[in-house]
């Protein structure tokens, strides 16, 4: 138990003094208690029962001091247990941050975007709550169990028993309640997993859902889900509540016992005087309340270690894309941008480390430097699994691809990415300005590169017209521009990074056919030998490029112009004339 939690120690390496001082704080203040309750026994026996004013005058005061100092040395504890929480917290969410941004697309196939931002939120919490507690009281409580029980068999031997049956109680309860505890944690972070994956998508998709009229069942679906998190969540709490009740249940009727033992002990002179029973019963106390202490530590204490059992399955995922020991960089000024698809078969992995059915198999293709080509089949033909193997979004399971000849394995992700530019399927901005979401992928290029590039993407002329140009700002994912107008802005984001080969992944689906033609017309004017690969649902967005792949069930059945394939594919034939059929080209200069 808590084995996740200890692996955060290294955290406090450097920081080593101060946690070991707050500890030898929180001693003194311990031991400053325990004076005070030691105390008890002077200022009654040789005081109050002797009748000495100035007995109790100044054991009133070492008492008084002693609480002062207690009190100080709490305070300076509670405040480098506030450093090492908020430190913990701001260190983990970082390093988590950071290893996120290693992830290639499969680990976050199995990490989704709710469990992650649980892992960055909710559990970070956790563990914060977690030092906060183990740095005040951890320490504090079994130091005073320890000097209580030694001090009463010293003062009191023939009431120690009292104090090992009591002990022994709370230890009992602690150790059936504590896994219990523990178990329900557990279950309740990864339901919560569940609750913020509902919620999200919900808030994702709040339009598709009122655009149904589904409010009632997204509401049905979110109580379901928050129920199944309330019953782990109820048995922790529950257990956690009925600790305490417990433990004060047990200290009043040791408490009683000591009085009707002890007193009896008193009354016939039986070795125990008033001063020590009162001493007694202030030990029975520091015993008694520390645990209480203990059962508020070990709450947080789980939760922390259930969380950072979480933290580190982030952390110790290992990318799934990484670069090899001998990566060799490029001159990109160089790369031609020959692509080659070499017997390349590709197939999707589940979180549980087997294998989904072939995505793609047995792909052989070549792309010369410059060529315009199209992909085009069916949804889940495989043509976006296809060009996302050329970046390493993904690796083949199969054969290679090379670009130039070189395995695009033997290139390092960065000049890779460089390399190879892709608009995605799903234009997604960011918030800020105009120019910072353009800039993205190269913030030190010249205004002149970007304004050629949206020129390009045809976004030049919408964006000059806002009030504010090319500082105009963008909302949160750019909702507050069309479907159509992100295409374009995310299509002129991917040409300022001047690269030598570019994906547009149904980057112009949301575009009527002349501004998708135009699109076409103007991107081998801004870059003339451009390799780019054009992924489409639509036939419009290919008919007039060099080559044309046709897709189904993630094979290539033919390839060729579209004068080519009309003769020789039937299932070209079929979605032209689905799509095109009666003439329907407006615009377009094609040849059936």
């Amino acid at each position: 138990m808590l084995k996740s939690f200890r692996r955060l120690f290294v955290i406090y390496k450097q920081f080593r003094a101060r946690l070991i001082f707050s500890q030898v704080l929180l001693l003194i203040s311990a031991l400053c208690m325990i004076g005070v309750a030691t105390l008890n026994q002077r200022l009654i026996n040789a005081g109050i029962e002797a009748g000495n004013q100035q007995v109790i005058l100044d054991t009133g005061i070492n008492m008084i001091i002693l609480a002062i100092v207690a009190g100080i040395t709490m305070a300076g504890t509670a405040a480098l247990a506030v450093f090492f929480s908020q430190g913990t917290a701001y260190i983990i969410r970082v390093e988590l941050y950071n290893k996120i941004q290693t992830f290639s697309f499969a680990n976050f196939d199995k990490f989704r975007t709710g469990n992650l931002l649980v892992r960055l939120n909710a559990d970070v919490v956790n563990i914060q709550n977690a030092v906060t507690y183990m740095v005040m009281l951890l320490l504090y409580a079994p130091f005073m169990v320890l000097v209580a029980f030694i001090l009463a068999f010293i003062f009191t031997p023939s009431l120690a028993w009292i104090l090992i049956v009591v002990a022994a109680i709370v230890l009992i309860i602690m150790a059936i309640i504590v896994p219990q505890v523990f178990k329900a944690y557990d279950a309740r972070q990864h339901k919560l997993d569940t609750v913020n994956n509902t919620l999200q998508e919900n808030l994702a998709g709040v339009r598709v859902v009122k655009a149904f009229v589904r409010e009632q069942l997204e509401v049905e679906r979110f109580t379901k889900r928050a129920d199944a998190m309330r019953k782990p969540a109820y048995a922790a709490a529950f257990r956690v509540a009925m600790f305490s009740p417990l433990l004060t249940g047990i200290a009043q009727i040791s408490i009683a016992a000591t009085i009707g033992v002890g007193g009896l002990q008193v009354l016939t002179d039986s070795g125990l005087n008033v001063g020590e029973l009162i001493t007694f019963m202030q030990y029975l106390n520091l015993v008694v309340m520390p645990l209480a202490m203990l059962a508020i530590v070990i709450p947080f204490m789980l939760r922390g270690d259930t969380s950072a059992q979480r933290i580190f399955e982030v952390i110790d995922a290992e990318p799934a894309i990484q670069n090899k020991p001998d990566a060799q960089p490029l001159d990109l000024e160089k790369v031609n941008g020959r692509i080659v698809f070499d017997n390349v078969s590709f197939a999707f992995q589940r979180p549980d480390g087997e294998y989904d059915p072939p995505a793609l198999k047995n792909i052989n293709l070549t792309i010369e430097p410059g060529e315009r080509v199209g992909f085009l089949g069916s949804t889940g033909a495989g043509k976006t699994a296809l060009v996302n193997l050329i970046p390493r979004f993904y690796d083949v399971t199969e054969g290679k691809i090379t670009i130039d000849g070189i395995d695009v394995r033997d290139i390092p992700q960065e000049e890779l990415r460089q390399l190879v530019g892709i608009a995605l399927q799903e234009a997604v901005l960011f918030q800020g300005d105009m120019r910072f979401n353009l800039k993205f992928g190269a913030p030190d290029v010249e205004d002149r590169v970007m304004w050629d590039a949206s020129k390009a993407a045809d976004a030049y002329g919408f964006i000059n017209n806002l009030p504010q140009k090319w500082e105009a700002p963008v909302a949160r994912r750019g909702y507050n521009f069309s479907g159509g107008q992100r295409q374009r802005l995310s299509m002129s984001r991917t040409l300022t990074t001047r690269p030598r080969i570019l994906i547009l992944d149904d980057s112009t689906s949301a575009l009527d056919v002349a501004t998708e033609s135009r699109v076409q017309d103007a991107i081998p004017e801004f870059a003339p030998d451009l390799t780019t690969l054009y992924v489409a649902q639509r036939i419009s967005a290919v008919l007039n490029l060099d080559k044309i792949v046709l897709l189904e069930y993630g094979e290539i059945t033919a390839v060729g112009t579209h004068e080519e394939l009309m003769q020789t594919s039937s299932l070209y034939q079929e979605i032209y004339e689905s799509q095109l059929g009666g003439g329907i080209t407006a615009g377009l200069e094609v040849t059936a």
